[in-house]
């Protein structure tokens, strides 16, 4: 349990430096990230709280689609999106004066920002304690539907939270904040990358953890 939670703690900095990299790359935040950035902007409020916020939201939007098939062990998610939030919070203060001038540079840091997303996000799945929200509600609608497949959830609900956040950043703002060009290459390449990060970080996670192989 010591190696899973370590393994767990790894990934969820991981994913708060990744989303991270998608801000200070100035083209836009990562797809699930985006709402809570343009939620921060409308209420002055931190990136991390609101991000905390939204994710409580969808956990009760597993609830709703699990209904008695959403295990009590996955509230655990709530104390944890706070914890994320904190590191969020945390990476932004630590990379608070790092830019890039050039717009290949920022291309470099959103490419680093992907990455390190679809890493963290692969490391929580493979320590097997609970996901993110976000990931928690892909896996809900893959356990729901059998045609569903947990990238291709992940690739229809970013797009669907970068529609919302350009919603609101266009009622509440007047303006487009915080999805640019980067978002949008994020929430396509995020769900076709992670089974290809799985495929080579999952064998090592496993012989660490001694799990048996998933199916």
């Amino acid at each position: 349990m010591i190696r899973r939670v370590l393994v767990y703690i790894i990934g969820l900095l991981t994913l708060a430096f990744g989303t991270t990299f998608t801000i200070k790359s100035d083209l836009g935040v990562s797809p699930v990230s985006s709402l809570p950035f343009v939620l921060s902007e409308v209420t002055a409020l931190s990136i991390g709280l609101m991000s905390a916020l939204f994710f409580t939201t969808l956990v009760v939007l597993q609830i709703a689609i699990l209904g008695r098939r959403f295990r009590i062990v996955n509230f655990i998610q709530l104390p944890i999106v706070f914890v994320f939030g904190y590191f969020l919070n945390f990476a932004v203060w630590l990379m608070g004066g790092v830019i890039f001038p050039t717009y290949f540079g920022q291309l470099g840091m959103l490419a680093i920002g992907i990455v390190l997303i679809s890493l963290g996000i692969v490391l929580m799945i493979c320590a097997r304690i609970v996901v993110l929200p976000p990931e928690a509600l892909c896996m809900a609608l893959e356990q729901r539907f059998e045609r569903v497949k947990f990238h291709k959830a992940k690739m229809v609900m970013d797009c669907a939270i970068v529609a919302l956040s350009i919603s609101v950043s266009l009622i509440f703002l007047g303006e487009l904040v915080g999805v640019r060009e980067g978002t949008v290459i994020s929430a396509i390449l995020i769900g076709k990358i992670i089974p290809y990060i799985k495929k080579v970080v999952e064998p090592l996670t496993n012989r660490i953890l001694r799990n048996p192989p998933s199916v």
